[in-house]
């Protein structure tokens, strides 16, 4: 761990607001952030499909289990919770679909980050920063996952990615130390 540039990516992390969303007191964590909010805009399928009637479904589902879910519920304003990030570096794949592999590939534009990858390998890479997905193992071992496929897709959550490559390196180090 660089904590030098984990020290300067503390800084991004607050300079591009990331910890308003993100940081254990962010005005914004717990809260519901629009689905259709500038820079999120992510993938509104699993939205679409998690009804009501869903979420009474799965809590009544076990009853009669000690393991009973029973807090499943409809968000509403239809939206994703923000959370914060702490353990973000062993929580790969990223976004609410896991249809980002990898930090790194997180802070680049929707358009660049991988279409398909092989998920369900337990190696960490320490430079991405996320798990191995894309080396022969994770093909043997992995679950191919399609970002073209309804529910799949790994756009939106474009924060962060207009960071130069400096400061994306130095946020990612950071986020190695939540």
């Amino acid at each position: 761990m660089n904590q030098d540039l984990a020290a300067r990516g503390r800084e991004v992390f607050n300079r591009a607001q990331c910890n308003v969303c993100h940081a254990v007191d962010g005005a914004r964590v717990g809260q519901v952030i629009p689905v259709n909010e500038p820079g999120l805009n992510t993938d509104r399928h699993r939205l679409d499909m998690w009804t009501r009637e869903a979420a009474e479904a799965y809590n009544a589902f076990a009853e009669a289990y000690s393991w009973d879910f029973d807090q499943l519920r409809k968000l509403e304003p239809e939206g994703y919770l923000a959370v914060p990030l702490d353990g973000i570096w062993l929580r790969a794949p990223y976004l609410h679909n896991g249809s980002v592999p990898s930090l790194t590939d997180l802070l680049t534009s929707s358009e660049a980050r991988p279409k398909n990858f092989y998920r369900g390998y337990d190696v960490y890479d320490p430079v991405k920063v996320g798990f191995v997905y894309d080396s022969a193992e994770a093909e043997r071992v992995g679950v191919p996952y399609d970002t073209t496929l309804p529910g799949n897709s790994n756009a939106g959550h474009e924060y962060g990615t207009d960071l130069s490559s400096d400061e994306k390196l130095a946020l990612i180090e950071y986020l190695k130390t939540l």
